[in-house]
């Protein structure tokens, strides 16, 4: 990562200043402090700095409507995550564990949905998993009523592997 002009440290677990905050911000347009501590691990020891994490986000895309408020769907990300916990355990699950892979549900924020994947062809372009994935999002969209995105943590956190070598 890049530290763009401040050296501010935010992170004082894993040592990441707002520059790397900011600079990652802005390169893969991270909207939630898990992706951030997902791609730069900010946040991720004692996770004292989520509200400046939060902040730095806040001040680079706006601040974002709060959890408990209802968008077009008239549904809060609250209630947006407790369908879509159930939609997990009951449908979702069993099938990827049938094909050796879990999916953790981690956060739901407007149309995002954070999740990590677990298992040998997670992070594969396996016909199986794609298509499960698919499914998965197909699912989502349908029972929020609402066209659904896939964030895959696991994903970011693999970039963020590779951009430190």
């Amino acid at each position: 990562m890049h530290d763009c002009g401040t050296d501010k440290l935010i992170c004082r677990c894993y040592v990441v200043t707002e520059g790397t905050i900011r600079g990652a911000i802005r390169t893969h347009d991270l909207r939630h402090v898990e992706e951030v501590t997902a791609l730069t691990r900010a946040g991720g020891g004692c996770s004292s700095c989520w509200d400046e994490i939060q902040g730095i986000l806040d001040s680079v895309h706006g601040k974002p409507p709060g959890r408990h408020v209802p968008d077009g769907t008239g549904l809060s990300d609250a209630q947006k995550r407790a369908r879509l916990v159930e939609l997990l355990d009951q449908e979702l699950r069993p099938a990827f564990a049938r094909n050796g892979v879990d999916v953790a549900l981690a956060d739901v924020a407007g149309d995002r949905v954070m999740v990590r994947f677990t298992g040998e062809i997670v992070g594969s372009t396996s016909a199986a998993f794609l298509s499960l994935k698919r499914w998965m999002v197909e699912k989502m969209t349908a029972t929020i009523g609402r066209k659904m995105n896939l964030v895959e943590l696991n994903v970011l956190e693999a970039l963020a592997k590779t951009s430190k070598s």
